[in-house]
């Protein structure tokens, strides 16, 4: 039976690299943010909303429309409704990705979903084991600003936006907690020593 392991953690803590050391495992790995990139860069009907929406997000290049993602960031991010009606037009083609992703992967034994806003979609329920990447708020914040486009006040919205850790342990059972601060050696042999408990010795709901 397929084991799903949900990779979470706020921005800046190194879920994406936990995402990577699994592929590089031979663990299929659905990452999210990957896909709402690929549905604002090639769904026509979704930019054509947008556009409709705001018209400013939208540039014109040779004859095609094309996001601005930097414009729609700061436009989802300083406005809750706003937030809100791009999430009802890109979430139920992740949801329908996502769903596919693991039919296509069930003789898989194990197998991740990489989702920044896990527990507050509710995902979590989904997963048998969630692995929660987690840093220093200093070391978090020195690896956000060094980001293309990142300001202060962009990164101060972003976390608005995402439960803190501490709510997240509150939420879910059967969560690891991936300390990043010390490399990305370190967070490997985290990540095995994890692997191995998942494989071996826990049961969905210990």
């Amino acid at each position: 039976m397929t084991k799903i392991i949900g990779i979470t953690g706020s921005i800046g803590m190194g879920k994406s690299t936990i995402a990577s050391m699994l592929i590089k495992m031979g663990i299929p790995v659905f990452d999210s943010d990957e896909q709402v990139f690929k549905v604002l860069e090639n769904n026509n009907k979704v930019i054509a909303k947008i556009a409709l929406k705001w018209p400013h997000a939208v540039i014109i290049n040779n004859r095609q429309k094309r996001v601005n993602k930097k414009v729609l960031g700061d436009i989802v991010f300083s406005n809750l409704s706003d937030k809100i009606f791009l999430e009802n037009l890109i979430h139920p083609i992740v949801h329908q990705e996502r769903n596919l992703f693991i039919q296509e992967n069930n003789r898989n034994s194990l197998i991740a979903l990489d989702v920044p806003l896990l527990f507050e979609t509710k995902l979590h329920k989904i997963c048998d084991f969630i692995f929660l990447a987690n840093a220093k708020n200093e070391i978090q914040m020195s690896r956000v600003l060094k980001r293309k486009n990142m300001t202060h006040e962009k990164f101060d919205l972003i976390k608005k936006n995402q439960l803190s850790n501490e709510e997240r342990m509150k939420l879910g059972s059967n969560i690891f907690v991936v300390n990043t601060n010390y490399g990305k050696l370190v967070s490997f042999i985290i990540v095995l020593a994890y692997l191995f408990k998942v494989l071996f010795f826990t049961k969905k709901g210990d």
